[in-house]
């Protein structure tokens, strides 16, 4: 004769394939969560939240411009200011800018966000904000990608 304690024990113990099932769908979510783990730690560390920062101290307060791709680029006589590629790198946002010299030549400027740069013919200018492109583009809707304050130098026009 069985006990109490005996069947409690036999009702307690799953049978062999539900044992199996259970493993499979513990492995799967295990795998599922690792995997979303993943992801998110990678898109964190590549799309840094980080995407504006106030004027630094010792920076004089100028003109604000927007630059990109359906933005028309700033001009003086000197050159014009356009956009160069947006990247991450070590969890924060870095920059190009391109100053197309009236001779010809093309400088290429690289400013993390709050850094200073000054360019001859223009004036200084400080990377303000970044407007990265969003994961799933949709290329119907134009954008500036650079927010920057530029302080012109005495005798510098814009030209629109």
């Amino acid at each position: 004769m069985k006990s109490a304690a005996d069947e409690e024990y036999v009702a307690s113990v799953a049978p062999p394939r539900r044992r199996r099932v259970r493993r499979v769908l513990t492995g799967c979510l295990l795998v599922a969560l690792l995997a979303t783990a993943g992801f998110g730690g990678w898109l964190w560390w590549t799309r840094p939240p980080v995407r504006e920062v106030p004027l630094p101290d010792g920076v004089e307060a100028g003109h604000v411009w927007y630059i990109g791709t359906s933005v028309w680029p700033a001009s003086t006589e000197a050159g014009m200011l356009r956009e160069g590629p947006l990247r991450s790198e070590n969890h924060e946002w870095i920059g190009s800018l391109e100053w197309d010299r009236s001779d010809g030549v093309v400088e290429i400027f690289e400013l993390r966000l709050g850094e200073s740069v000054h360019i001859d013919g223009l004036g200084t200018v400080t990377l303000l904000r970044v407007h990265p492109e969003p994961l799933l583009p949709d290329y119907r809707d134009g954008a500036w990608t650079y927010a920057v304050n530029v302080t012109l130098d005495p005798g510098v026009e814009i030209m629109w």
